[in-house]
């Protein structure tokens, strides 16, 4: 609909980024966050335990969870010019 109202191209492909990326992205240091505050509290309470990092590997598969999330979304950006354009809808 942006497009079809004469949004330029960029400014669609602005706002699926912030609805897809930004939102994934804050989502995911939350739930990591969340994670980690729980064990703190669990092993501190439950069995007198301190919470020890994980190893880069937790970290580094973490990123490529991301990284691979962001490049499918990064993906679909190309393809807005074919699918939003006028001729798209007409045809739809």
């Amino acid at each position: 609909m942006l497009r079809l109202t004469g949004a330029p191209l960029r400014l669609l492909q602005r706002v699926i980024a912030l609805e897809s990326a930004l939102p994934l992205v804050v989502v995911a240091a939350i739930a990591t966050g969340t994670g980690f505050a729980a064990s703190v509290m669990f092993l501190k309470s439950q069995m007198e335990y301190d919470l020890v990092s994980p190893g880069t590997v937790y970290f580094v598969l973490v990123a490529l969870g991301l990284a691979a999330s962001l490049g499918i979304i990064a993906s679909t950006l190309p393809l807005l010019k074919r699918i939003t354009g006028p001729e798209a809808v007409r045809n739809g």
